[in-house]
């Protein structure tokens, strides 16, 4: 979990450390809920390993109530004015240039802090799991001001020029297509980990006609599993209703702890609503399609699953970039309209060799453990890529 950074630096920092016990540093944003997930597991596992771990939160570095601006502007712009959004990420994201140059102000403002947590916590590796916290670790490193390995965790499908800077020692990324992409971008070398996703997912369920039962799913209805990320964002409304009213489906919509979300969706009547769901890996394995609007980590977690998976009108920004990136990959369908939506999910029913393919594609993106390649690095070994 993220911390206060002060007191967490305080108490993590002990003598009395295992002789191969590392300090390892994780710096992610608390924007949305994939990057912090992803943080957690990546700290779970390592801590497994007998190693001292500590998340921050980059939006907390920064002074004041900047972080937490940043973190309500994000969801406002993507839902209320999609279109304003498409110019920033065009203008900030996508646009060719030098290490971040065009987001110099937040990256900056959190430097103070970036740099009393690592005189503090005196970390042997600093991984980042979001864009600015990679472009902020880079330029201490590139300055001479960061002593330990920076590796850039890219979380996302596609690489977006804020991912990579020229100063991070190694990109560690989801596929082949992304891992050329980071190279091509920083000039650093970069290695295929495959998605982090918590444990479970990539395991046999035992009982989904169980699960099935318990959430009052029909028993001759598939399941089309609805999610909206942590944020609600997206035509959600429209898909839940759309595969209301088809026959053969039954929408399971997951809302998490977003009460905002569970409301919209109760007010429409139509399927069934859940909040938050603790066996998420086991409702995937009773669940026979998976609907999302962003390649996040609902996604991932699908494809490690075996769950097939559909984006439905994908945000605007880094969610259509992302399923494009995994439609390129052969692992969704991007679908615009609810008739190319249920059309979707009535092929992968109808056609068993084309959904066996693409579960096997998605398991095919399980590879090495990025724990491991973390760990080598926070003890100076060298990390194989595909470019060395």
């Amino acid at each position: 979990m993220t911390v206060d950074v002060e007191a967490a630096v305080d108490s993590n920092v002990s003598g009395d450390r295992a002789p191969a016990s590392q300090r390892i540093l994780i710096v992610s944003a608390a924007m949305g809920g994939g990057h912090l997930q992803i943080s957690r597991e990546l700290e779970r596992r390592l801590l497994a390993r007998g190693h001292e771990v500590l998340i921050a939160d980059l939006n907390r570095l920064m002074p004041g109530p900047t972080g937490r601006w940043l973190e309500r502007l994000y969801p406002w712009l993507v839902d209320r004015v999609p279109r304003l959004y498409e110019v920033i990420y065009e203008r900030f994201f996508r646009a060719r240039q030098r290490t971040g140059e065009r987001v110099r102000v937040p990256v900056l403002l959190s430097l103070p802090g970036m740099r009393r947590l690592i005189a503090r916590f005196r970390p042997h590796v600093v991984a980042s799991t979001y864009h600015l916290s990679a472009l902020a670790v880079a330029h201490l490193r590139g300055r001479g001001e960061l002593h330990c390995p920076a590796v850039t965790v890219i979380t996302t499908f596609s690489v977006h020029d804020l991912w990579t800077h020229p100063d991070a020692d190694l990109n560690v990324c989801i596929s082949a297509e992304a891992a050329q992409e980071a190279r091509l971008r920083s000039g650093r070398p970069a290695v295929v980990c495959g998605p982090v996703v918590r444990p479970g997912f990539g395991e046999p369920h035992p009982q989904p006609e169980r699960i099935r039962h318990d959430i009052g799913a029909p028993s001759e209805n598939s399941i089309a599993l609805v999610v909206a990320g942590s944020l609600g964002m997206g035509s959600i409304e429209r898909a839940v209703t759309a595969i209301a009213a088809h026959p053969g489906w039954v929408p399971v919509v997951v809302c998490g702890r977003n009460e905002q979300l569970r409301r919209r969706v109760e007010q429409l009547r139509a399927g069934i609503v859940l909040g938050w769901v603790e066996d998420m890996a086991g409702l995937m394995a009773a669940a026979d399609v998976l609907v999302e609007n962003a390649g996040g980590l609902s996604a991932k977690e699908a494809l490690v699953c075996g769950l097939p998976v559909v984006s439905f009108r994908p945000i605007t920004g880094h969610g259509r970039d992302d399923t494009e990136a995994l439609a390129r990959l052969g692992l969704t369908d991007i679908v615009l309209d609810e008739q190319g939506l249920l059309g979707a999910l009535d092929e992968l029913n109808r056609d068993p060799r084309q959904r066996r393919e693409r579960v096997a594609r998605g398991k095919e993106l399980v590879a090495a453990d990025p724990t491991r390649i973390i760990e080598r690095m926070a003890e100076g070994r060298q990390v194989r890529t595909d470019s060395s």
